[in-house]
């Protein structure tokens, strides 16, 4: 499956959320949607004590980590749609993620919750918002390798969840 198929079925899934809730006047969705994406890799994080709670003797859930991974995929999929990234899908490369390098797993959350940031407060910069979109992507491609995860793997997840929101958008959530 590539890129442009999993934009495909995000369009689905947003189109239905939009129509269920749509866009009140003066209302931010792009934002929402950035803050929800740091909330979901927060949760991530917090499926894997063993990488930051040093004062804990929890272990890592990845089965958990792996579910959160792709809720972040979503919101990921959904900004890019939102400011016209899919249009980019073919270009995108995930196997580049092999060349950025981050020394541990960390390291990788930090930078990957920096460039959300970083992507927020750059939104309104056209020349910027395909990089630093296309680096968010890549980053987190790469924070699912290192956490031991495929992308087929991701992508299985992607489309389990995106069923189970589909369901959810059904029965009134």
């Amino acid at each position: 499956m590539n890129l442009k198929h999993l934009f495909e079925l995000q369009a689905k899934l947003d189109e239905r959320i939009y129509k269920e809730h749509p866009v009140q006047e003066g209302e931010d969705r792009l934002a929402k949607k950035i803050l929800a994406l740091q909330v979901e890799l927060g949760e991530l994080a917090n499926e894997l004590p063993e990488v930051f709670k040093f004062w804990s003797n929890k272990k890592n859930n990845y089965e958990k980590a792996l579910e959160e991974l792709v809720d972040c995929l979503h919101f990921i999929l959904s900004i890019g749609l939102e400011l016209g990234m899919d249009e980019i899908a073919d270009e995108l490369d995930l196997k580049k993620f092999d060349f950025l390098t981050s020394n541990t797993i960390l390291s990788c959350f930090i930078g990957l919750s920096y460039d959300i940031a970083d992507f927020y407060y750059q939104r309104e910069n056209d020349d910027m918002v395909p990089y630093l979109y296309e680096h968010i992507l890549l980053e987190f491609a790469k924070l699912g390798k290192m956490l031991g995860f495929t992308w087929d793997e991701i992508e299985q997840g992607y489309l389990s969840k995106n069923k189970i929101n589909h369901e959810r958008q059904e029965s009134g959530y």
